[in-house]
């Protein structure tokens, strides 16, 4: 797996949180990768927004222009029931272009998801304000509605299909 223009901390994070997933089965797993720009939380807050939301991993990326379709496609064959990509609003994303290459990607992402079987409805993308927790709790609580409605097997599940037969 190549990881181009992403800080080593991030690559340390997707890689501990991808195989974080393998942990005690909550309800619903879902992984956030957030633009670090947008500074949800102050100091100490994200551990109490944590033990709220269980099942979610938070993953904070340089911009969300960085992230390409195989990070979301690969997240779910490691485990995540869901996805969800925040990035700035387009007027204010420090690098002009990023949210809107975020978007074009989780497109390609979600066409991806559609051809190999997937629900594609496993991955949400939102734009939100800068410190707008209550934007990402309403993100988080309408993918959590919509894992509860997908039917058929996530990605992991066929990855192991695949790997015994």
């Amino acid at each position: 797996m190549v990881l181009e223009n992403v800080s080593i901390e991030n690559y340390l994070k997707f890689v501990s949180v991808t195989m974080d997933l393998n942990m005690a089965r909550h309800t619903v797993r879902i992984v956030v990768f957030h633009c670090h720009n947008l500074s949800l939380f102050q100091r100490g807050e994200q551990r109490a927004f944590l033990r709220s939301w269980p099942g979610v991993k938070l993953v904070a990326i340089p911009c969300s222009g960085k992230m390409e379709a195989h990070h979301l496609l690969k997240t779910l064959a490691a485990g995540a029931d869901g996805v969800l990509v925040l990035a700035c609003e387009e007027a204010s994303c420090r690098y002009l272009e990023g949210s809107n290459r975020s978007h074009k990607r989780f497109d390609y992402a979600r066409s991806w998801l559609t051809k190999i079987g997937l629900n594609k409805e496993r991955i949400a993308f939102r734009h939100i304000l800068p410190r707008d927790k209550a934007a990402l709790e309403a993100a988080l609580k309408h993918l959590s509605r919509q894992l509860g409605a997908v039917d058929g097997p996530g990605a992991y599940e066929l990855c192991r299909v695949s790997k015994v037969g």
